[in-house]
Parts: structure tokens; sequence; C-alpha cells
């Protein structure tokens, strides 16, 4: 159950409870040997989106990649990332805990893939679990599970999220508890909870989630919902540092985010044009003891009338998304593990920015958080939108390094000579794309764009040394913010 509040083009078709299902898609290739395995998880801060969306519709990207898709569901909201910990069954009298729902949903996908993907072709030791946003901090989370190690073999993260801190056990029953609140529930009475239906249950979800605003938490007002983390659960309480200390299973990763990652969630954050006192305040209570360093840097715009919005994008860009999945690249390369492949999208939806929708504005016309989607899987002709020739010979090339990571685990290796001689035929030459820690002293990214890839040394380095100091899960607390601070920053 959801109220969908993403582009059109990313909500489900139907909305209802019983929700757990997924879609394949196969290749007409009629090739001897089993097809690898694409898993996708959808994005939606754990509160909506579909797998069976517009947008992820299968079938382009597993024709022109020769591998079967699978998108899955998950549960959204209190369904899935309810946090309230072990405790005593009242139906069976036995202990349950009661925690990462929605990872279980996902988990138990990826068995019946692992299980069952012979019977459509595939190859079932070939399977690599992707996500985009929500979904990509989901394959974060089962790079660092033991139970889902022996599930897939590789993993593609777009757009994660890393700097936003998941539920520690505080603060997921605070937010059940207001949930149980509005359902007239104590918090910990399954009895009750169990007696609402699910329509209840859903607006008393989104209802707390409006009004908890932990100040000593604040980017949680990015993601209510989140997994939880801590004793009472398989994760450990800081993901950052787990990938940091080389802890996540040494499998093949390509990740990545788009240029304007921040855009959306500042311009849904600050509903009006932000001054540069609240652009200054707002850093201040972040982070004080490096918000100088920080505007000195990111420079606001000091002309008439300009809007703070657009640095603090390039701020939350950096340091929400960019430089922490370039971190713990580095990282897991200093552990040893260097399989990691990093990219950067920055191309505009030339003919169609509508796409968006009307609540999306800030969108058209920019590289927004979900902006490569589209590119990744094809469907813009089933919006009965179509692409521009510089477009589709970006989105050519895409699907070639995707789907030779697919393939092979490395995206400038094909996996068979089909592919070979499509991805020889593409114009023009495709850049040979070098693992994050190719060379020693330096970093490497592939950069998207419609004017024609290239490879980055050292993309933003100096924003990312600085955020690298301020460290990613450091956040100072807001509660001692004076409130007319508060009000200035927020109003």
């Amino acid at each position: 159950m959801q109220e969908c509040h993403e582009p059109p083009v990313a909500c489900p078709l139907t909305i209802d409870e019983d929700c757990l299902y997924l879609d394949i898609w196969i290749p007409r290739s009629n090739r001897s040997d089993p097809y690898p395995v694409f898993i996708f998880m959808h994005g939606g801060n754990f509160r909506d989106g579909s797998g069976t969306a517009l947008v992820y519709d299968g079938r382009f990207l597993a024709h022109e990649s020769d591998a079967i898709v699978v998108t899955i569901n998950y549960r959204m909201e209190a369904f899935g990332w309810l946090f309230l910990g072990n405790m005593i069954d009242p139906a069976t009298g036995k202990e349950m805990s009661l925690v990462n729902q929605g990872l279980k949903d996902q988990q138990m996908a990826f068995l019946f893939v692992k299980e069952n993907i012979h019977f459509f072709g595939g190859d079932p030791n070939r399977i690599t679990i992707s996500g985009q946003s929500a979904g990509a901090q989901s394959v974060g989370v089962h790079l660092l599970m033991d139970s889902s190690e022996n599930l897939f073999e590789q993993a593609i993260q777009f757009s994660n999220p890393f700097t936003l801190a998941f539920k520690t056990k505080e603060d997921g029953v605070g937010l059940a508890a207001e949930v149980a609140l509005l359902l007239g529930c104590d918090t910990y009475d399954l009895v009750c909870w169990r007696s609402k239906d699910a329509k209840e249950l859903l607006s008393a979800s989104r209802a707390a989630t409006s009004k908890i605003i932990n100040r000593q938490e604040l980017l949680q007002i990015f993601e209510p919902w989140s997994p939880g983390v801590g004793a009472e659960t398989e994760l450990p309480e800081e993901i950052i540092q787990a990938f940091q200390n080389g802890q996540a299973q040494r499998k093949p990763t390509m990740l990545g985010t788009t240029r304007e990652e921040g855009r959306l969630f500042i311009w849904l954050l600050f509903k009006n044009r932000l001054r540069n006192i609240s652009y200054r305040l707002f850093l201040a209570a972040l982070l004080p003891d490096f918000y100088r360093d920080i505007i000195r840097l990111y420079r606001a715009d000091n002309s008439l009338g300009a809007d703070q919005r657009e640095v603090l994008s390039e701020v939350t860009t950096d340091y929400v998304f960019h430089c922490i999945n370039i971190n713990i690249s580095l990282a897991m390369g200093n552990h040893g593990y260097h399989d990691y492949y990093h990219y950067v999208f920055n191309a505009l939806y030339e003919t169609f920015p509508e796409a968006w929708g009307p609540d999306f504005p800030m969108c058209w016309n920019h590289v927004c958080h979900a902006s490569d989607l589209a590119y990744v899987f094809r469907t813009a002709p089933l919006g009965n939108y179509s692409h521009t020739p510089r477009e589709i010979k970006l989105m050519d090339e895409m699907t070639a390094y995707l789907s030779n990571f697919l393939h092979t685990g490395n995206p400038n290796v094909p996996g068979n000579e089909m592919l070979h001689l499509k991805h020889e035929n593409l114009p023009g030459e495709k850049p040979y794309w070098p693992r994050v820690q190719e060379k020693m002293n330096n970093f490497y990214t592939l950069y998207y764009n419609e004017c024609g890839n290239s490879v980055l040394t050292n993309y933003r380095k100096n924003y990312c040394e600085l955020w690298d100091v301020v460290d990613y899960f450091k956040v100072s607390p807001l509660n001692s913010i004076p409130e007319e601070d508060y009000d200035t920053i927020f109003n």
C-alpha cells in the first residue's frame, strides 16, 4: 500500500496491499547458454514507487543487453519498515523480530530468482542486483548482509544517498509510537495494530512522517522511513563505516550519481527562494565546525534576488551522493578490492522534460535525481516520447557498458560475440571505463553526456577532500539552534 508522490511514470498502475510480485523480461536471441540476470529495485524513499511502473518496463533493456531483466516490489512505509525489534508475537507466542520486513521481501525475490530463473533460461550463478535511490540503498545493505551473500554475484547502485542515516531502534520506535498514537494503539500492542485495515495504517504512516522532524536527525527529513540498524538487526549501526572498513562483500560493483542529485530534495525542502542568510544559517546548523570552509568553497550568489537553493543543491549533491560514493569505492580499494566502477550522468531530456509531471517543475531541463533511468531502461517510447539522435547514441553506449557488466563483471568486456559486434558497430569510439582506483593516487569516473562520454580523473576532488574531512555521519544536532534561526531557515 502507498500514496505515490513520484513522477507519473514511476508510480504503480494499481495500488493494493497484495503487492509482492515480480516481472520478468526474457530476450529473444535464442542463445544456447543461459542468460545473465539483472534484478532491479525501485526507489521512492521507502514510501512509494513500484517495480511495475512504466519507466522500469524491462523489454527494451532485455533485448539490447541480451540479459533477463527482473523488477521486484517490496513493502512500503510502516508495512515494510516498522521497527519495534525483538518481541513476542501474540498470535504464536514465539519471539519475532519486527524490523526490515521490506529487506526480507527483497531477499525472497532474490531467492525466487536464484531457485527458478533456470526455468526462464537464466543463469542462477550470474545474478546482478541493482536499484536506484532507496533501491540502491537496499543494494548497499545486501552487500553487508550474510544472509544475502549467496543470492547474487554483482551489484549496481544508481544514486545511492549513502550519507542518509538509517534508523536506530530508538528512532524506529519513536516513529512507530507516532503511528500507533494515530491508530489509537499502544506502541507494542500488535493485536491492536493488526486490527486496523491497510488504509488506516497507510494514513497513519503517512501522517506520522509529516510531523516527525527530529532536530537531532535533520537529514531524516529527506527519508523518514528506512532500514533499521543495530543490535536487533543484521546490519551494523554505521553502514558507511562498514564500507570504509572494507566489510562489504567483494563483488564487482558499478555505482554513480546524476549531476544534480540534490536539486529535487532541496526544492522539496525549501518551497520558496532561499536567502543568503538562510543558506548560511542552515549550514551553520548542520555543520558548525566546518560551515565557513563550506561557504568558501560553495559560494553563494550575491546578486539581487538570487536563490541560494542552487548552491545548496550543489552541496547536497556532493555531500549526500557523489563524494561518499567515491569515498567508499576508494576505501574498498584500500582494503584490497578494486572492482568498483564509478559514473556521473549529465544529460537532459531534450525533447520531453514534461515527463517529470506538473509536481516537479524544478527538474524540467535539469539533470535531477533519477534522470538516468529513462536512459537505462530505454522506455521513452512507452510514454510516447522520442529521443534525439545524440541521446540515442548516449543511450546505446550506456547499454553497452551495462550489458558488458551483466555478462562479465567488467563494463569493457562483452559477454558474447553478438554483443561484441553490436558494440563495435556503434558510431564513434567508446571510452575505456577504468576502475575507480585503476592507478594509485587518482580516482576515475566515466562521465555520461549527450555531447560525448569521457573519462574524468579526480572529478570534484577538492570538494570531496573537504567532505572526507567533515565525514559523512557526524551531522550536528539541531536542538540547540535558537527558535528564531530555525524559523528563518525554513520559513
